[in-house]
């Protein structure tokens, strides 16, 4: 670098640190929202809000603006007689009395709304205190609010640095649209090729003495190792060595960068690759081996825009990426030498929100080694933390040039966004006075577009289930620096990350939740400057109410209704279920009756005994093969009876009676009768033997009882049963 150049640019640094330090100011009017030009009273509220008097018409200030405060003058107290002016009074920390020539207004700081029950607090001692407002006061920033007649408020600033303006030809604006090389030489890229100045000398390259250079338009020069990385501004890439006066392309070796549009830049990620980017893309380059490789983060980069405007790399070998529409960070591990990472929602990098305008037009690094972007809209610093600076620094919104921007030599950063125009500044001059974090402050709440009265702040806010798209106006009242506050809020209850803006002006943010579901929230909101801390969480809470179809009385209802119904099908089931199972009941019992039926008529009917035919389950023909058997064994014995065959089954007397009962329908005497006249009947048709000697087999005493039990029981006597015919006609009972 040359001398001369040096001592010009430590002899204007000097100069501005001398002439840089002053107050920003700004007029607040009409179109602010003051109700009118003419201003009577302004009173700083503990809160930082500024309340104004324009003409009997009350407003508070909102960060950017003004919004009017209801009053209702026919309920304020009318003085008896004029005043002499206006006045003010604070009584305790909340309650302000506010006085003109014709009015006594009582003001509740606390709730943002007037009050009317001044008669029990009113005394004339505290009439006679209230003193004169004043037109010029003091904020709690040191900012000083003046009101004038006609024209509003103006507001001077606290005195500090301010960027500065650089106009017309100037060595900062050239050396800014310049790249700088290792050795301390300068080069410009220019139409009619490439030159370079070094102590006090200049040197020209242009294809008549540079070899295979095809065109003298060039684009950009990169410094490597041991050479340049060159390009024209017809995409012909290549190395430039300006010892030798040679250029070797390297379009024929790589087909593949013919896809690209227009090469807009280069830079170094370290001694072997090379990030490369262009107005339709980027990629990596291997200068070893003059290969190319894909550029990481390119898929989530051209999502937004594929149009590259700058890239850096700053002392973290991190590349800050920028774009026509966003600017991204590539962490170090992402890059072909490193193993690629990725984020939790599967990023390789990550776009940087809180911009003031996301069309980045150069990146540079400040002594400290801060981040340092000129957009579409003015100039934002990256790191730390995203802070974009508006007219209060003096930093022009406009658009800032292409890849021109520097690191002076005197620790400045200088912006070019025009030929003849740039502006310079020292990063602490920008820095907000060391304050205390400002505590945030909800200026309006809407609810599907209509305000609401601040005063219903001050407790819990409540709306119908169909009031539910719900905003927020927001500030901290910063109004020296309003574009160095960051915002931070979330709403509690529907989300649990913060969310982060960050406006041009600073002054005032407003956020929409839309459809809310039913449910208590609380909105909270905190705010930074600078780099400060976040400051203390200003918390609102909002509930919105359930429809009455989905309140606790008539999901109880509900609850109600469910159970009755639940009963009813219950009972309608049991009912159904009981008449089918009596259906189910009549059945069987029919059926058995019918088989009961049956059994006895085989039992009367036929003179084998079959167990098996007596019973109707299983149960009934053992025990009826039992009292069969029980009775043949003793079929001989005249005395075998009733409690003989009881003790033979192991039943009792009356339990044996009620079973054959059930069964046959007669008594176990009748049955032992039965067993023994219808074996009497089988031995009479089916042997010889005579009747005296079946009458012993059968049980019979004496021949008469036997011949006269047997008519009773066939119809005929014993002897007359022996006759074929009878026989064959199956004689009953």
């Amino acid at each position: 670098m040359s001398k001369k150049f040096l001592l010009l640019t430590l002899w204007m640094s000097w100069m501005s640190c001398l002439l840089i330090a002053r107050a920003f100011e700004r007029q607040w009017t009409v179109a602010d929202g003051l109700p009118t030009g003419e201003v009577h009273q302004i009173v700083e509220l503990p809160n930082g809000q500024m309340l104004v008097n324009c003409e009997g018409v009350f407003c508070l200030s909102n960060g950017r603006g003004f919004l009017t405060v209801p009053c209702d003058y026919g309920r304020a107290y009318h003085l008896p007689l004029f005043s002499l002016g206006y006045g003010q009074q604070w009584q305790g920390d909340s309650l302000l009395w506010l006085r003109d020539f014709y009015r006594v207004y009582l003001f509740d700081a606390r709730t943002r709304s007037f009050r009317y029950d001044m008669k029990k607090r009113m005394s004339k001692a505290l009439l006679k205190n209230i003193v004169p407002s004043s037109l010029t006061v003091t904020d709690r920033q040191g900012g000083m609010w003046e009101g004038t007649m006609q024209n509003g408020i103006r507001y001077t600033s606290p005195k500090r640095q301010h960027a500065k303006l650089i106009r017309g030809e100037h060595p900062l604006i050239d050396r800014a649209r310049s790249t700088i090389d290792s050795q301390g030489r300068i080069w410009h890229c220019k139409a009619n090729g490439l030159e370079y100045e070094a102590n006090g000398t200049k040197k020209h390259y242009d294809k008549t003495n540079v070899a295979s250079l095809p065109y003298n338009r060039t684009t950009f020069i990169t410094e490597l190792s041991h050479r340049f990385l060159l390009c024209d501004s017809l995409c012909v890439l290549g190395y430039f060595h300006p010892e030798r006066h040679a250029f070797v392309s390297l379009n024929n070796r790589l087909p593949a960068l013919k896809r690209f549009r227009h090469f807009v830049g280069a830079c170094p990620i370290d001694g072997k690759w090379v990030a490369v980017y262009t107005q339709n893309g980027s990629f990596l380059l291997d200068t070893q081996a003059d290969t190319l490789a894909a550029f990481p983060g390119a898929k989530e980069i051209e999502r937004y825009s594929d149009k590259y405007n700058c890239m850096v790399r700053d002392n973290k070998n991190r590349l800050w990426v920028g774009t026509q529409n966003g600017l991204f960070k590539i962490e170090k591990e992402n890059f072909p030498h490193h193993q690629a990472t990725v984020d939790g929602n599967g990023r390789t990098c990550e776009r940087m929100e809180g911009l003031a305008n996301h069309c980045i037009r150069s990146l540079i690094l400040d002594a400290n080694g801060h981040v340092w972007a000129g957009t579409s809209c003015g100039i934002s610093r990256i790191t730390p933390s995203v802070i974009n600076y508006g007219p209060e620094d003096d930093i022009p919104a406009v658009n800032m040039m292409e890849r021109a921007a520097m690191l002076a030599p005197d620790g400045r950063l200088v912006f070019v966004y025009s030929a003849s125009g740039a502006v310079a500044f020292r990063p602490q001059w920008l820095e907000s006075a060391k304050t205390k974090p400002l505590a945030v402050v909800i200026t309006a709440v809407s609810i599907d577009g209509d305000p609401q009265l601040l005063e219903r702040l001050t407790h819990g806010m409540s709306f119908a289930y169909d009031q539910n798209n719900l905003a927020f106006q927001f500030s901290a009242l910063n109004y020296a620096a309003p574009s160095h506050t960051r915002y931070r809020y979330r709403l509690a209850g529907l989300e649990k990350s913060w969310q982060y803006c960050t406006y041009a002006d600073g002054g005032l943010c407003e956020v929409e939740y839309r459809a809310l579901p039913p449910g208590a929230y609380t909105f909270e909101v905190q705010a930074a400057i600078d780099d400060s801390a976040w400051g203390e969480a200003t918390r609102q809470l909002v509930t919105i109410l359930p429809p009455w179809w989905l309140t606790w009385w008539a999901k109880l209802i509900y609850g109600l209704m469910a159970l009755t119904s639940l009963l009813t099908l219950m009972r309608l089931y049991l009912k159904r279920k009981r008449r089918k199972l009596e259906r189910e009941n009549d059945r069987r019992v029919n059926q058995l009756f019918e088989l009961r039926e049956e059994a006895r008529h085989q039992f009367a009917e036929n003179t084998s005994i079959d167990p098996q035919k007596i019973g109707v389950n299983h149960e009934e023909e053992a025990l009826a093969e039992r009292i069969v058997k029980a009775i043949e064994g003793h079929l001989s014995n005249a005395d075998y009876g009733v409690d003989q065959l009881a003790q033979d089954v192991f039943m009792s007397r009356s339990a044996l009676y009620t079973k054959l009962r059930n069964m046959l329908g007669i008594s176990p005497a009748d049955f032992i009768r039965d067993v023994r006249l219808k074996r009497a009947a089988q031995l009479l048709s089916d042997t010889n033997m005579p009747i005296g000697e079946i009458a012993d087999r059968v049980g019979y005493n004496t021949h008469k009882a036997f011949a006269a039990n047997f008519k009773k029981m066939f119809g005929v006597l014993p002897s007359e049963y022996r006759t074929p015919t009878r026989h064959s006609q199956g004689l009953t009972r």
